[in-house]
């Protein structure tokens, strides 16, 4: 049931409230230079006067908050009925409350959401940003380039598998994406593609992803984001979020009936009805992105899906759940949102990273079960939805489908990164 947007924007504002926040709200300097450092910001260096200049602003004064606040709201109110209906309820039950950590993740929104359209919109900002990551990860001994010793140095790092699995299976989609841009219409030969894994310029899933099955290498992205979307589902299921894994089992398959192309085209990457000068003024002309036609209903579930299991699956929620609400993101056109997810979430991860090295961790609260259980529910009636309209399947072939997948879950998720590796 769709809510009507004076009811929508109603639940937005008591759940701020709630959260002991104000439209007019501003930022404070002390806890953005703490973000910055935390982030391994401190040192980038970048050719790019106006994010150099906007960094220095963030530090040195408060900056208004409404327009990102606003920018969120457009996205939730318009998108994603499932998150206000999640809202709803958490009122309901006074689950939402004020904190320190949700002060901070205000801050890291606005950061966020700085590095990612800048990225999504500017090639040399993106080469920058990622330059800078991948030195900070040889720091910890993580290099894709050694897939075996990177997987355990994060064991080092991190003890559990979701933690390890997400970097390496991650981070060829940014060097994909980073070729791919620099490439514009044209692409690498097989014989190029050799010589740069011999070199160990790329590694073999950058290899599998560069590799032209078809002229715009859907399958190989289709096949690794289908697997990422698994490894989630399958964490969940196991720690007893089965309603959730739902959800991933039907986003997973609407990939394999409505298979969307990877096309890299000249555009702008700014959040719907925005007009923040900072997007323009940020935006590289002739900008090449990753337009992934993707239904309005998958970008909305795989959000609000996500957002359920980073509630109750991690910790560090003040760094991890910013990802999924940033306006590059909430807000996002339906064919710009896994490009520029792919972004947000893998700068995340790298955040994450910092984080649990320096042996750190915030923990979310109390009753985080109980939130992600319900919050799951709601998902699952979506789920339902989704398999109707776009998989044309109703609720009792998809449980069907569920069912027969979980059974096996690690053996189903073998065969599938088996296929991606090997070819069928």
């Amino acid at each position: 049931m769709k809510r009507k947007h004076p009811q929508a924007k109603l639940i937005l504002k008591n759940s701020l409230q709630a959260f002991g926040l104000s439209p007019g709200m501003k930022t404070d300097p002390k806890i953005m230079q703490t973000v910055i450092k935390e982030f391994k910001l401190d040192d980038l260096n970048t050719k790019n006067k106006q994010l150099t200049k906007l960094f220095k602003e963030i530090v040195s004064k408060p900056q208004a908050l409404s327009p990102l606040f606003d920018a969120i709201s457009e996205g939730v109110i318009s998108k994603h009925p499932a998150i206000i209906e999640f809202a709803e309820l958490s009122l309901k039950k006074k689950w939402f409350k004020p904190s320190k950590e949700i002060i901070k993740s205000v801050h890291v929104i606005f950061i966020l959401e700085i590095l990612t359209a800048a990225m999504c919109n500017n090639h040399a900002v993106f080469i920058e940003v990622q330059k800078h990551y991948k030195s900070k990860e040889r720091i910890f001994g993580l290099d894709t380039i050694h897939i075996f010793s990177t997987f355990l140095n994060a064991f080092k790092i991190s003890p559990h598998f979701f933690d390890v699995a997400k970097p390496i299976s991650l981070d060829p989609l940014l060097v994909y994406f980073s070729l791919q841009r620099g490439l514009g219409d044209t692409h690498l030969t097989k014989q190029e593609l050799s010589k740069l894994y011999k070199k160990k310029k790329i590694n073999y899933i950058e290899y599998k992803l560069l590799s032209p099955i078809q002229k715009n290498h859907t399958e190989h992205v289709n096949e690794l984001v289908r697997i990422n979307i698994y490894e989630a589902g399958i964490t969940e299921y196991k720690k007893g979020f089965k309603a959730n894994a739902i959800s991933a089992l039907a986003l997973s398959e609407d990939l394999v009936i409505d298979q969307p192309h990877t096309v890299f085209e000249k555009k702008s990457v700014i959040p719907d009805k925005n007009v923040d000068s900072f997007y323009k003024s940020i935006s590289e002309s002739g900008n090449l992105f990753p337009v992934i036609k993707l239904s309005q209903k998958w970008a909305s579930l795989y959000t609000t899906w996500n957002m359920a299991f980073v509630l109750g699956n991690l910790n560090d929620l003040d760094i991890v759940f910013p990802k999924l609400l940033i306006p590059s993101i909430i807000n996002a056109e339906s064919e710009n949102f896994l490009g520029a997810r792919f972004v947000s979430l893998w700068l995340t991860i790298n955040h994450v990273v910092f984080r649990k090295s320096e042996k750190k961790e915030v923990l979310g609260p109390n009753n985080k079960i109980e939130m992600a259980k319900a919050w799951g529910k709601i998902n699952k009636k979506h789920a339902f939805e989704l398999a109707k309209q776009e998989i044309h399947e109703d609720s009792k072939a998809l449980l069907k489908e569920y069912n027969r997948f979980f059974r096996h879950p690690f053996y189903n998720l073998s065969r599938m990164v088996k296929v991606f590796v090997f070819g069928k």
